[in-house]
């Protein structure tokens, strides 16, 4: 099943929302968190109503997740190459359900099987507890989109309302 797993980022990216939040359930549940297995589901639910959080998360991710990075980079043989970053966020709202899909898409990775706009890194459901309380759960591609995970966090408590430096992930 690992080797499947392995496999999956070879071809078999999840190519919608749903797809990435079994497959990184499934991920973690056979290799574990960490760096092979990924970080598991987080959950956890925020003092706030829902109105408040998807407002927040829909504003957010205009102003802070729209991003093209572009960079040169040499290595220590002295080969340079240019990299372009893209990230989309996608924001989708029902009265029962807010969605946050971050994806990236980079010049320098073919990460083939991935969607056109590029492989999903972070997905976010916020779903309504009570009036005044609202639940969050945050699926993650890798340990690496722990900076966009920390900004989503604070989005939603509403303690934290910066954008992430995406150059420094």
């Amino acid at each position: 099943m690992a080797v499947v797993l392995m496999l999956g980022g070879c071809g078999g990216m999840p190519k919608n929302a749903e797809e990435f939040r079994q497959f990184t359930l499934e991920r973690t549940r056979v290799l574990g968190s960490g760096a092979m297995g990924g970080v598991p589901k987080e959950s956890f639910e925020v003092e706030r109503p829902f109105r408040e959080v998807s407002s927040t998360l829909q504003k957010k991710a205009n102003e802070c997740l729209k991003v093209v990075i572009k960079g040169t980079f040499t290595n220590k043989y002295g080969n340079t190459w240019s990299s372009v970053s893209t990230f989309k966020p996608t924001f989708i709202s029902s009265p029962n359900k807010a969605e946050l899909h971050v994806q990236l898409n980079r010049s320098e990775v073919v990460e083939v099987g991935a969607p056109p706009d590029g492989a999903y890194r972070v997905v976010l459901d916020a779903t309504p507890v009570a009036a005044k309380r609202t639940r969050i759960e945050i699926y993650t591609w890798s340990t690496e989109e722990d900076l966009l995970r920390r900004a989503m966090r604070g989005w939603v408590k509403g303690d934290n309302l910066g954008c992430p430096d995406l150059t420094k992930r």
